[in-house]
């Protein structure tokens, strides 16, 4: 074993110190040159930073939400017999960068390659280069920032996985690139090339893997059925706040690239791309015995088909983006409208009415095959009713903030929203279910008041909520089903519709996931930690 410590990296010139937002990976995992494998906050954005080198991670020194100086140490890792790449995280004495002077000393055993667009996130697909930070014929040391690239989330500084000098810049700032496209040539030391020269985080298609030291794999293509689809990280952001697929619309940009006017045209009606295949975002409806039933699948996939079950005042659209990458791992999802919501016929006038189409929905749709169920908020509850139904067909439950542990419950949301009849009442009920910023066009702002007008919600909101608080009570059901399948729960600390102690009370074999910045919609803050954790538990 050759142990070092892995220390706080500057991530930026003005960087002193980082608070540590959370680990990527857990003691005893093994990691690849450019795996992310830890989220640090600084005074000026939140990045995952990538490994520099293989090894595997022995033990945290840091805690999350820890605020450690730059240097100070973060982990122990072991690097195997590798070259020891821990000394340019965070060390000011580190190797400066070979001068004018020396380079050409270094050519011998050199080779050129291709810098690629990096993946910086779970969501990424392109990226904005803001600046260089390197001229052409600059060197560059191991953990130097190099470019500085905006995605759909953020703006961070890329640092170089190994010594080397800037050769040729391909794109110049301001471009938007896709990830995994050349944007320069480097000159790199020839034994220190295997593999990408470029880091990318954990995909959801590598989940499970246990990768040796200097193994490889090479990364799932972006669409891999269709194609990269070109579109501004603006207009990825607005698509997925509508519930919109980005494949689905039409560019008008350069080279056909999707811009924000034509996410804004998409929802307010205008051109939207004809769905390539019934598989894709097209609403499909399932003839039960009580009525219709609108859903989405994408009907291919393998393991356990996943079902996908909103909360109130929800529909199949606010499972965007986790279902994009959900179907991006390969797995078939199943999301259907729960009565009274979306474009189910099918009207519910208590919790209870929630789960009684599903059995039929689920015989119809996946030929009675077992599934994994992932619900949110009162879809919980009729996921727990459901399997309790159904012993022995759901594989795994994943809770969301789910309602029905507990008494309290912001009784004003529920009302308000089965209530609501304009924009400005929903914009800002809204605004109470996540910690970042939620904006929706006044198009779709005014097409869910629409709907919301039509008063379908309101029976179920009486029912579900009394003078007391919650009247729906699940806690013993879940403790039972704890102890014949898998049970987790997901919940985000700064939840404000339900409090997130109430998951605290459920058995110990219940996982407990809790999510530092995120509110009632951990789907919504942390798409990419949500779908990890899913995957992690299908079969």
């Amino acid at each position: 074993m050759t142990e070092r410590i892995l220390k706080m990296p500057r991530l930026g010139e003005t960087m002193e110190e980082g608070k540590v937002a959370g680990w990527l990976i857990k003691p005893g995992d093994r990691f690849r040159r450019g795996d992310a494998i830890i989220e640090i906050e600084t005074d000026k954005t939140v990045a995952e930073y990538p490994a520099l080198g293989d090894g595997i991670l022995n033990e945290t020194l840091a805690s999350t939400g820890d605020v450690l100086a730059v240097g100070a140490p973060l982990a122990r890792i072991d690097i195997g017999a590798g070259p020891d790449w821990t000394a340019a995280d965070g060390d000011t004495d580190a190797e400066k960068p070979p001068s004018a002077d020396t380079a050409p000393a270094l050519e011998t055993g050199l080779i050129e390659t291709e810098l690629e667009m990096p993946r910086l996130g779970e969501t990424m697909e392109e990226g904005r280069i803001v600046k260089w930070l390197k001229a052409p014929g600059e060197a560059f040391t191991r953990g130097e920032a190099i470019i500085e690239i905006e995605t759909d989330k953020t703006v961070a500084e890329f640092p170089a996985l190994t010594d080397g000098t800037l050769v040729d810049i391909l794109h110049g700032e301001g471009d938007i690139v896709t990830v995994g496209d050349a944007i320069a040539r480097i000159r790199t030391v020839a034994s220190h090339v295997p593999g990408p020269t470029h880091p990318a985080a954990p995909s959801v298609e590598n989940i499970g893997a246990s990768p040796g030291i200097g193994d490889h794999q090479p990364r799932a293509p972006i669409d891999s059925e269709h194609g990269p689809v070109r579109a501004t990280p603006l207009a990825r952001r607005l698509a997925r706040q509508n519930g919109l697929d980005i494949r689905q619309l039409l560019g008008t940009g350069r080279r056909a690239r999707i811009e924000k006017a034509d996410v804004l045209a998409a929802i307010g009606g205008a051109t939207i791309r004809p769905a390539i295949t019934a598989a894709t975002q097209d609403v499909l409806f399932a003839e039960l015995p009580r009525g219709r039933m609108a859903y989405l699948d994408n009907q291919s996939g393998t393991g356990e088909p996943i079902l996908l079950l909103h909360g109130f005042a929800g529909d199949r659209t606010t499972w965007a983006t986790v279902a994009a990458g959900l179907r991006r791992a390969g797995r078939r999802v199943l999301i259907p409208d729960l009565p009274a919501h979306g474009l189910t016929e099918i009207g519910a006038a208590s919790a209870d009415d929630l789960s009684v189409d599903l059995e039929a929905f689920l015989d119809r749709v996946a030929s009675r095959q077992s599934v994994q169920i992932v619900a949110h908020s009162l879809g919980a509850v009729a996921a727990i009713d459901l399997a309790s139904a159904l012993p022995g067909r759901v594989g795994c439950l994943d809770f969301i903030t789910p309602a029905g542990l507990g008494l309290e419950i912001d009784a004003d949301f529920i009302f308000g929203m089965a209530n609501a009849k304009t924009p400005g009442e929903i914009a800002h009920l809204l605004r109470r279910l996540t910690v970042g910023r939620l904006e929706l066009s006044p198009a779709a702002l005014g097409e869910l008041a629409q709907d919301l007008a039509r008063g379908r919600l309101v029976a179920l909101a009486d029912s579900i909520v009394g003078p007391a608080g919650q009247t729906v009570d699940r806690l013993g059901r879940v403790n039972k089903l704890a102890e014949a399948i898998p049970i987790r729960i997901l919940v985000g600390v700064e939840d404000r519709i339900i409090p997130w102690r109430h998951a605290m009370s459920v058995s110990p074999r219940v996982a407990l996931h809790l999510f530092a910045r995120s509110g009632h919609m951990p789907q919504w803050d942390q798409p990419g930690e949500v779908v990890n954790i899913i995957l992690s538990g299908t079969r």
